[in-house]
């Protein structure tokens, strides 16, 4: 049964965790990847759906830099700590790792959720470089972002961040639920 777990997350305002039970509830992938931790909010979302599901072979693999992100992070302990807190451990592999090292390391998944400062390059260039490798076995890629509003949050504007909505159209890529922040899929 879900529950919203009590960690940060911009998805938190909007209980957003529930449309990503939901889909895992639905999609039922036993190899989820997780790009983007920060304190396990949505990690631990898609981990209880997988509990709930009741496969104990299916697993979330989050990815993230943890304390080494030089914006807002979080300790790897914090994050099996919450994990623990929700009973979803044995659900979830952490791995130290960046985006661009899995881009070049990459493993088949059967979904894939990004949560990284998305921005229009972050998600062009997920998009390109699984359209060109074919020998990965891939899902549905959702991802934080794609609304106009959260294109307009005070970070990318600040650093000149490209913006992910005009993208649209060209990566073929589907809002699924449009509360702030917003969650897509490509």
């Amino acid at each position: 049964m879900y529950k919203e777990p009590k960690v940060y997350s911009s998805y938190r305002k909007n209980n957003i965790g529930q449309t990503l039970y939901d889909i895992v509830i639905k999609l039922r992938p036993k190899n989820i990847i997780e790009i983007g931790v920060l304190e396990g909010y949505s990690t631990i979302c898609m981990a209880q759906a997988l509990k709930d599901l009741g496969d104990r072979s299916a697993k979330v693999y989050a990815h993230d830099l943890f304390d080494e992100y030089e914006y807002r992070s979080c300790s790897m302990t914090k994050v099996w700590d919450n994990l623990n807190k929700y009973g979803v451990q044995d659900y979830v592999q952490l791995k130290l790792m960046s985006f661009d090292r899995w881009l070049n390391r990459m493993e088949d998944f059967d979904l894939m959720h990004i949560d990284i400062s998305n921005n229009g390059d972050v998600i062009e260039k997920v998009y390109n470089r699984l359209s060109q490798n074919k020998s990965v076995k891939t899902g549905p890629i959702f991802f934080e972002g794609g609304t106009q509003e959260r294109d307009k949050v005070e970070w990318m504007i600040e650093y000149n961040k490209r913006e992910m909505y005009p993208l649209k159209d060209e990566l073929s890529y589907d809002i699924v639920d449009s509360r702030f922040p917003g969650l897509s899929v490509l």
